[in-house]
């Protein structure tokens, strides 16, 4: 399978990049491909996310900070938290609900990961007890000392 990245044009559909030029010539004129067509998620956007969560866990009231020893454990829980979890039935019949992936595979649309975002916005202000709009601006500020402008 290939992954190409296309752009909207009048005339329909282009190769966005070299790379998607090339692969385009690997497919036969005049044959019928499927395609599924997603806006790529921004790589910013991946960048706050990551902010987000790393400014909260390094600023984790003592309350919370006892039972996350880890980031991973921690980005775990704020995900089932926003509602970003499958629930599944053990063999035993027990219903267990697990967090699933932030990845650019597992949500590659830009929409769904800003709902994703918002949430796990909400749930960090929430541990930090402060308004969405001012974590919002640590993130950004953060981003920006950390991975640069382009965050």
């Amino acid at each position: 399978m290939a992954r190409i990245y296309l752009k909207r044009t009048l005339s329909g559909f282009m190769p966005a990049d070299e790379a998607s030029a090339a692969q385009c010539k690997r497919f036969k004129q005049g044959h019928a491909y499927r395609a599924d067509v997603v806006k790529p998620r921004s790589y910013k956007h991946h960048k706050q996310c990551m902010a987000l969560l790393n400014l909260t866990y390094e600023n984790l009231p003592e309350k919370y900070a006892h039972s996350y020893p880890t980031f991973d454990m921690f980005r775990y829980a704020v995900a089932l938290e926003a509602g970003h979890a499958e629930a599944f039935v053990t063999l035993q019949g027990q219903i267990l609900t697990v967090p699933r992936s932030i990845s650019y595979d597992e949500v590659p649309d830009d929409v769904d990961f800003g709902k994703i975002m918002s949430d796990m916005m909400t749930v960090c202000a929430n541990i930090l007890q402060t308004s969405k709009p001012e974590l919002a601006a640590e993130v950004s500020r953060y981003a920006s000392e950390h991975y640069g402008e382009a965050a």
